[in-house]
């Protein structure tokens, strides 16, 4: 008796395995059959900023006040923010020169490191921080 529950139990046993294994082969066969769709990720189609011009700290001083006097310019068109605001050309054009204004912050930073800190010949070294404060008192977060 004892030695048919264990054949009865060996049995089952192998039944069970073999067709488990079964099993997950066709689902891994199910698997491969659908498609996988994996994105790659594509290289982005923005250019690089132009660098060319930021060869010194000079000239990192330069473009960057030209480049605030620009979003000065358009927004001191305006008497008052709502009224910029209202202009989506304008918007535009602070954007676009904004997006240039962290370029070349980021840029001369990474380059330049604490020399963009320290006194030059070219520009006093507050130039650019109270370019900043005009365009922050008109409503411009540069």
């Amino acid at each position: 008796m004892k030695n048919l529950k264990f054949i009865y139990f060996l049995t089952s046993f192998l039944l069970i395995c073999s067709c488990s294994k079964e099993l997950e082969d066709d689902a891994s066969k199910d698997l491969k059959k659908i498609p996988q769709n994996v994105s790659v990720p594509k290289k982005s189609n923005k250019s690089k900023p132009n660098t060319s011009k930021l060869n010194s700290v000079c000239n990192c001083y330069k473009e960057a006040l030209e480049t605030l006097d620009g979003i000065l310019d358009v927004r001191s068109a305006y008497d008052t923010f709502d009224e910029y605001n209202k202009v989506t050309e304008s918007v535009n054009k602070v954007k676009v020169h904004l997006k240039r204004w962290r370029e070349i912050q980021s840029y001369c930073l990474q380059t330049y490191k604490r020399a963009m800190y320290m006194e030059n010949d070219c520009y006093p070294m507050d130039s650019v921080e109270k370019k900043r404060s005009e365009l922050n008192d008109l409503g411009i977060k540069s």
